[in-house]
């Protein structure tokens, strides 16, 4: 049991959770601004509505899926911390206390709930996802809007709160300012090696029994 609650797996744990929560968040934000004809013109959208509807089955349920993943993830770090064996943002601070004073493990307490508190709402609302139509599903479906800044800041608020337990356990801090343009670089190359490859199979297929 002292393995599975060491400082080191539970930072690890967090760690790969926000890396899988930010990269699956990413991702769903791609997909959904690469058909809005505000994002970068209405021939780019509609290139990519054609590419998604012709791979409908697949691209509907890694849409769901990737939302789906990063409330999740997300929310896991905002849980209550009720459950005795599972993660927690209490558990990952208790578990620093031998490397710092109880006055200073008090003052970081203080500091991660003002982190908290200025990001209230927003946490009420992934937790609330999470429960609505993630981890459970509510009958009566309402409609909740995803604003991507407020998420961003959300995410920024658990990088900064990291920080603040990492710096007196082990002097890291978490990089993630690379993942967007990683996610972005990858949808691109992914949205693009479709479409070339679809001119490509039909090119080969006339070639094949010509015309």
């Amino acid at each position: 049991m002292e393995n599975d609650t060491s400082p080191d797996q539970l930072f690890r744990i967090t760690t790969n959770r926000m890396y899988s929560a930010l990269n699956a968040f990413y991702i769903w934000k791609w997909l959904n601004l690469a058909i809005n004809i505000n994002t970068k013109g209405k021939e780019f959208a509609e290139n990519n509505v054609s590419i998604i509807n012709k791979y409908s089955s697949f691209f509907r349920q890694v849409i769901l899926s990737v939302y789906k993943s990063f409330v999740a993830d997300l929310a896991v770090f905002f849980d209550s911390g009720k459950y005795q064996d599972k993660f927690s943002l209490s558990k990952l601070l208790t578990s620093i206390k031998h490397k710092v004073s109880e006055k200073e493990l008090g003052t970081l307490k203080k500091q991660i709930d003002k982190i908290k508190k200025k990001h209230g709402i927003k946490i009420n609302l992934i937790l609330e996802l999470r429960n609505a139509d993630v981890a459970h599903q509510e009958i009566k479906i309402q409609s909740r809007k995803i604003n991507y800044l407020e998420m961003e800041e959300l995410f920024s608020a658990v990088q900064e709160i990291l920080d603040l337990l990492s710096v007196n356990y082990n002097s890291f801090t978490t990089y993630w300012e690379h993942i967007e343009e990683d996610v972005n670089r990858d949808m691109d190359w992914v949205f693009g090696n479709l479409e070339k490859g679809e001119i490509m199979r039909l090119r080969e297929i006339d070639e094949k029994w010509g015309k």
